[in-house]
């Protein structure tokens, strides 16, 4: 008995000397670098999970006549991996006929920036050279269970390639150039504002030029996830799972 206990002891130590010295803190909170996030990716969303994904974005600029201009985005993918892409011209539902006022044209000038546009990820600026200006660069993610893909929004037209609008605050382009989806705005000697989604980046911008401007850039995620008991398919999907950790070593 004493023999099989030395032998037992000998064993453990044996194991203990052959780990890592990161294994003696198996059990505590680590941060893990992007390449072993890449790895676990989306291996945690079932298949059929996903009854909906959809990107919407929204841009409008307000001069300090109150004229507006803006536009909408949709894009939307149901469970059949369906999409949809729609544009609505904003500019009507909103005042884009101004108050009256005269506008006071924009003399100030912002100088740089090029490389925020070549930002891969997430890169949002509000720069201004003019006095009074308000700027908004909003980006929401929202996960929901059960339900439907969102409702279509009113005067909402599919997408044909580009959607150009003109107004009395200026011009506003939707289109594909310079790689994802982008929102344009050019408001003159007021300033112009940008927001862009793909090619691995979301960009939203506003720069100003002129005086009391107002510049809202908004852009919402959604997923939504079919509701899944614990039934026996999750507990096949997590079996399998298991499974597939025993070549390396687990």
């Amino acid at each position: 008995m004493k023999r099989q206990r030395t032998q037992a002891w000998l064993m453990i130590c044996l194991v203990a000397f052959s780990l890592p010295t990161s294994a003696g803190s198996l059990f505590r909170a680590a941060e893990l670098s992007d390449t072993e996030l890449a790895q676990l990716r989306g291996r945690y969303v079932l298949p059929g999970r996903i009854i909906h994904f959809g990107v919407t974005m929204s841009s409008i600029w307000e001069n300090s006549a109150g004229q507006s201009i803006g536009a909408g985005v949709s894009f939307q993918v149901d469970g059949q991996a369906q999409p949809s892409l729609h544009v609505t011209d904003l500019s009507s539902m909103i005042n884009d006929a101004g108050d009256g006022s005269v506008q006071r044209p924009g003399a100030g000038q912002v100088i740089g920036g090029a490389g925020l546009t070549e930002v891969r990820g997430i890169s949002q600026s509000v720069r201004s050279a003019g006095d009074f200006n308000d700027g908004l660069n909003n980006l929401e993610i929202v996960i929901s269970h059960g339900g439907e893909g969102l409702a279509s929004t009113p005067g909402a037209s599919p997408w044909e390639g580009t959607a150009d609008f003109a107004g009395a605050a200026g011009n506003l382009l939707v289109s594909t150039q310079g790689g994802g989806l982008s929102i344009r705005i050019d408001a003159g000697t007021q300033g112009a504002a940008l927001q862009q989604i793909g090619a691995g980046k979301i960009v939203q911008q506003a720069n100003f030029t002129g005086d009391m401007n107002t510049v809202r850039n908004l852009a919402t995620l959604n997923v939504a996830l079919r509701e899944m008991p614990l039934g026996q398919g999750f507990a096949n999907c997590t079996l399998e799972q298991l499974r597939a950790l025993r070549p390396v070593g687990y």
